[in-house]
């Protein structure tokens, strides 16, 4: 086993008071305004059961209220005592695929690891790879909201290093999906209990920014749409190949769809799934500019 896995650390909030309100009574207050300005309600406890989310990991003043309405979602079909979040590697540290087992504190507390889902896991450890990454952090606060005890293993997805042997870009971010999303289903298997997955994602990165010209005609929040919707359309129809050849067509900067196509597939092999658009917004939504980020929560339910 390696030897690291001895050694329980705690993994500091690397993005609070930046992304989100870095005091628990302001995160509490922004969280709420998130779900206000969202689904604009509080959850029944009354709903389907949802194995999966895609959820966006900008600053909740612009993601917030739209990742809101999927963990309301989850929630109204009843959240499990744990969830797996896999993440987009930002930072390029760790290793391509990393597993941690660290105790994650947010402003409202500790959300400690799974460390049985850890151990089913069993494979991929690494630590330096969610030392800055808040793609995964920033979905832990809504979690904590609707419950306090909730457990995680989060998994970061970096780079797939098997680009350069001979697959297509899009072949090796099928390929890095699958080994996660089995690694994960396995997991759940072995632990014999509900497990929600999160997979966190921005989509459409466009104007000077991010270096994406915009065509003339239409503005950013337009553009990020127009790229965006039929990735998510492929998403919502289980097309998984589908979704990476139309973002390779259409040019869509989706930085989470390793994380999308393997929580896809770890939910796809525990059983049937509906998927269902919860909401689409824009960073141009929120405040115009000549540059806008794509947003979209979306649920795959169980049958």
């Amino acid at each position: 086993m390696d030897p690291q896995v001895n050694t329980i650390t705690m993994r500091e909030p690397a993005v609070a008071g930046m992304f989100y309100s870095g005091t628990e009574r302001g995160l509490k207050k922004e969280l709420l305004s998130c779900f206000k300005l969202g689904p604009g309600r509080n959850t029944t406890g009354q709903g389907r059961k949802v194995l999966g989310l895609v959820s966006p990991h900008a600053g909740y003043s612009y993601s917030g209220p739209t990742a809101a309405h999927g963990f309301i979602a989850a929630a109204d079909g009843g959240l499990p005592s744990s969830v797996i979040v896999i993440g987009p590697n930002h930072t390029g540290l760790g290793k391509e695929i990393g597993v941690s087992r660290e105790d994650f504190r947010t402003p409202l507390g500790i959300v400690r690891n799974d460390h049985e889902l850890f151990d089913a896991i069993g494979s991929d450890h690494d630590e330096l790879s969610h030392l800055r990454e808040h793609s995964m952090e920033v979905q832990l606060p809504f979690l904590q909201y609707l419950s306090k005890d909730i457990r995680q293993v989060c998994i970061s997805m970096g780079h797939p290093m098997s680009v350069g042997s001979g697959m297509t870009k899009e072949e090796a971010t099928l390929a890095q999906a699958e080994r996660v999303g089995k690694m994960a289903s396995a997991a759940i298997r072995k632990v014999k209990r509900d497990v929600l997955i999160v997979a966190s994602s921005d989509f459409t990165h466009c104007g000077p920014n991010y270096g994406y010209q915009i065509p003339p005609g239409m503005n950013a929040g337009e553009f990020a749409s127009s790229r965006d919707e039929p990735v998510i359309e492929r998403i919502l129809q289980h097309d998984m190949l589908g979704a990476l050849q139309k973002k390779k067509e259409l040019g869509t900067t989706a930085c989470g769809m390793g994380p999308i196509l393997a929580m896809m597939m770890a939910v796809s092999d525990l059983g049937e799934t509906n998927a269902d658009l919860l909401n689409y917004t824009t960073s141009y939504d929120v405040s115009p500019s000549h540059s806008a980020v794509g947003y979209a929560s979306i649920a795959f339910f169980k049958k």
